[in-house]
């Protein structure tokens, strides 16, 4: 039994009892493992232990990594790949082939550009809205109160499926600044549900630290790094 499994197996116990604290169902729960910096051996060790879902914050990154896991458990089918990082609009192309769901389009510059490659090849791609929730000037995202109309002009593109919203909490001991922050996003995520429908079906909040906090405020997807895969090195 290795450090990975052991690390899933923890995380599984974190968000049974986060669920049943917050009255919430585990199905209704997606991990996605973050695999910044990961080897594609840690990565394939996640995948034997069911960890089915991955992502990766950089595409140069991504561009050597996915489709070596990829061949690495070819037998049991391909990962679901998300790109959770911030996107350059240089770096479109690549990333349209690469990830199955890009979740921080953090403009309608990204989205427009998005769309435009989709439309090129012939392919749809599943795209969340990044919600700067905390407000903080050091981090992407759309401001609150840009969101629904954001989302209002990428529902009308023919090559893109707005599925939710991702939100990174702030970096903070504090709860009630992380309350605030989930909460928000939250009601963003149920006036999208009401203007949209069904289509609108994931929302991508809480990491390693926070994600019982997140679970409270319905998060659907929890991207997780360090509490799978153990503290990176980053040079």
């Amino acid at each position: 039994m290795g450090l990975i499994d052991d690390n899933l197996k923890k995380i599984r116990v974190r968000i049974a009892n986060a669920c049943q604290d917050f009255d919430r169902q585990q199905d209704e729960i997606t991990v996605v493992g973050v695999c910044k910096t990961v080897g594609s051996e840690m990565v394939r060790q996640a995948w034997q232990a069911g960890l089915k879902h991955f992502g990766e914050n950089r595409v140069q990154e991504a561009s050597v990594k996915i489709p070596l896991v990829n061949r690495l458990v070819a037998r049991g089918g391909n990962p679901i790949w998300h790109m959770v990082g911030h996107l350059q609009t240089n770096k479109v192309k690549k990333a349209i082939k690469l990830f199955d769901i890009i979740e921080s389009v953090d403009s309608l510059k990204l989205a427009k550009a998005l769309s435009l490659e989709c439309a090129n090849t012939g392919t749809t791609k599943k795209i969340m809205l990044e919600v700067n929730s905390s407000e903080e000037e050091s981090k992407y995202g759309l401001s609150p109160d840009e969101v629904i109309s954001t989302a209002k002009e990428i529902d009308r593109f023919e090559n893109l499926e707005l599925i939710g919203l991702m939100t990174i909490g702030p970096f903070t001991d504090d709860v009630q600044r992380i309350d605030k922050a989930f909460a928000l996003t939250q009601k963003l995520y149920e006036q999208l549900q009401d203007m949209l429908g069904d289509k609108i079906n994931t929302l991508s909040m809480g990491m390693s630290a926070d994600f019982e906090r997140a679970i409270k405020y319905g998060s659907t997807e929890l991207r997780i790094g360090t509490g799978i895969f153990g503290s990176r090195k980053y040079v």
